[in-house]
């Protein structure tokens, strides 16, 4: 197994602490989970640049590096449905993990019709998006964790504007999935 595999591998891992960090209510946790999700968009990259440069790229990265991803999303998408001020709601999640399972679904038609179903950009854009919208919440929750270093008034002002703020994010971040699965289905409806 080459170094940009396991470095996949790696970030398959990471949920298993994220997902504590998150949901246990312990001094610093929710820092943590900021820096390990912001490991896991970092290790993508590396990975990804590694695997190219390198000449490391092979089936077990392309299955694995989109899946790892998806992982480490949606164990946090699935963590924030539980925890107040509740910004992302349950049939966001269902509808941001349905368009995987249909898009995962597509690619494995279009491998057994010989077909290449190349990532679309709007895909891209709905990964990067995702990924921002969730460091968002994280930094959030991790500002709160250290609220006695933060200058007076910020937490009133985070209390007051960041819940909304975040959710309308949420709610661009679903219509942008819901939007990029639309049309994976569309261009490849021939199978």
């Amino acid at each position: 197994m080459n170094l940009a595999n396991r470095i996949t591998i790696g970030r398959c891992c990471l949920p298993v602490v994220l997902i504590p960090a998150l949901m246990l209510d312990l001094p610093g946790a929710k820092v943590l989970a900021l820096a390990l999700f912001i490991l896991g968009i970092i290790s993508d990259a590396i990975d990804g640049m590694l695997a190219r440069r390198l000449g490391l790229v092979n089936d077990f990265g392309r299955l694995m590096d989109p899946l790892a991803d998806k992982i480490l999303i949606v164990s946090a998408l699935v963590c924030f449905v539980a925890m107040p001020p509740y910004v992302v709601r349950t049939w966001m999640v269902v509808i941001i993990i349905a368009r995987e399972f249909i898009v995962t679904g597509l690619r494995q038609l279009a491998l057994q019709s010989n077909t290449v179903m190349s990532a679309e950009t709007i895909g891209k854009h709905k990964t990067a998006w995702q990924m921002i919208a969730i460091v968002a919440l994280l930094l959030y929750y991790a500002l709160a964790d250290l609220q006695a270093w933060l200058p007076p008034g910020m937490n009133s002002f985070l209390a007051e504007h960041a819940p909304r703020l975040l959710q309308l994010l949420f709610y661009v971040v679903t219509l942008l999935t819901l939007l990029s699965g639309i049309i994976y289905l569309w261009r490849y409806r021939a199978l």
